[in-house]
């Protein structure tokens, strides 16, 4: 058991497998608890949110593996002091926001944002500088924001503000698990002003593109609340949306890996190895989705949601794509080459509005789907090629698993080795 915990792939894998679990779990309940009419609701203040942290997080978090590189001395205390100066200028100005003009829906947008933005920056400082630890974190956290969906579902009235409440606790939790391993006396030092407007100049390119990221994922629901879609039709695309996005974690079990083994150095063997293992995870998952899917919808969510059972098989069909974004993306980043990383998502962007645009007016919520699946096809077909041609990889060691895939993943488990 030591030799396992020891494991980045070992330890990644349980932790986004109890995320994909307790996940599971969790959405059931919630559905179920909001209904398709209020989960649309939810749905769309969560998106917007969504949008508004991945801007103003100003990529802080996605520099510090680069930094890390750089063997800074004290790499951690300066971008957890740089994200604690954040988090107060943040709530200072929300408050300034919600005295000037309160409203319902923007009180929880800017509640919501403003501890993402926090939660965000712990979590990827934190899983460069401790996997088992964070491990750990995410474990308790799933763990615990599914006892609590449970918890209401069972015993508290139909009540929106209860959703977002569970959400908030969420990352409350996460902030609380991560704050008590920070050593307060290490922080603010006069020595750490010079990094931090270098960290926020690094730090735009990575910001915009993780505003890219967002639009490639959340402009949909946005799109829809544009065309003044039902919220019952946007309640019925949201789950389809979240089961599909449950998937994109298998390639998050390897992307999480290659983040930290790209801090040191570009691990290509370690990159194929997590494409092959993730493009035929979810080949298995798209053809049980494709048998099963409809018969598990009614069942787990009610059969209320069963016309979601369309939508999630459209929105399956970009998975697959999103797996060479996701990984190669992340060794883009921590190989200073983030400027092909924006514009090739850059113009992902530009495709999923450009289609959502057409579509949504005619097809509702299955042209939103389409737009989706458009935009994610033309990303992850772009990064493969840039990938095979800038690191000259043959394309074949990049899809599905070989035979001595097998043999290595016997001894991560064995030998405690890498797969490199």
């Amino acid at each position: 058991m030591k030799k396992l915990m020891n494991n980045d792939y070992i330890l990644s894998i349980i932790s986004k497998f109890s995320i994909i679990l307790c996940g599971f779990i969790s959405m059931v309940f919630l559905n179920r608890y909001l209904g398709v009419k209020l989960k649309g609701e939810y749905s769309s203040i969560i998106n917007y949110a969504t949008i508004i942290s991945s801007v103003f997080q100003l990529g802080i978090s996605s520099v510090y593996s680069l930094y890390k590189r750089k063997n800074i001395k004290n790499c951690y205390e300066i971008f957890i002091s740089l994200s604690l100066i954040q988090l107060l200028l943040y709530f200072i100005l929300s408050m300034i926001i919600l005295i000037i003009h309160f409203d319902f829906n923007l009180f929880w947008i800017v509640l919501i944002s403003v501890i993402a933005i926090f939660t965000t920056q712990l979590r990827y400082i934190n899983l460069v500088e401790n996997i088992k630890y964070n491990t750990i974190v995410v474990l308790i956290m799933s763990i615990s924001n599914c006892i609590l969906t449970i918890i209401t579902f069972l015993f508290l009235k139909r009540y929106l503000p209860y959703a977002f409440i569970i959400y908030i606790l969420k990352d409350i939790t996460i902030v609380l698990l991560y704050t008590k391993r920070i050593n307060f006396k290490n922080l603010f030092k006069n020595e750490y002003k010079k990094y931090y407007f270098l960290v926020l100049r690094d730090g735009i390119l990575p910001m915009l593109s993780s505003f890219l990221i967002i639009i490639n994922y959340k402009i949909d629901i946005a799109m829809l609340n544009i065309y003044k879609i039902d919220y019952v039709l946007i309640g019925l695309y949201s789950l389809g949306l979240s089961i599909s996005e449950h998937m994109w974690i298998i390639p998050d079990i390897f992307k999480d890996v290659v983040r930290k083994r790209t801090a040191k150095d570009n691990s290509i063997q370690t990159i194929n190895f997590s494409l092959r293992c993730s493009t035929t995870l979810i080949a298995l998952a798209y053809i049980f989705i494709i048998i099963f899917g409809k018969f598990f919808i009614g069942i787990l969510f009610g059969n209320d949601y069963i016309n979601s059972y369309g939508v999630t098989i459209i929105l399956f069909c970009g998975i697959f794509s999103m797996v060479y974004y996701k990984i190669i993306g992340q060794l883009l980043i921590s190989d200073g080459k983030s400027k092909y990383y924006f514009i090739i998502l850059l113009f992902g962007a530009l495709v999923n509005i450009f289609f959502n645009i057409i579509l949504i007016p005619k097809y509702d919520i299955i042209g939103a789907a389409f737009a989706s699946v458009a935009s994610y096809s033309f990303i992850g077909i772009v990064f493969l090629i840039f990938y095979v041609k800038m690191y000259k990889v043959h394309f074949l060691e990049t899809i599905f698993v070989k035979k001595n895939d097998f043999t290595r993943i016997k001894n991560f488990i064995k030998k405690n080795k890498d797969a490199e």
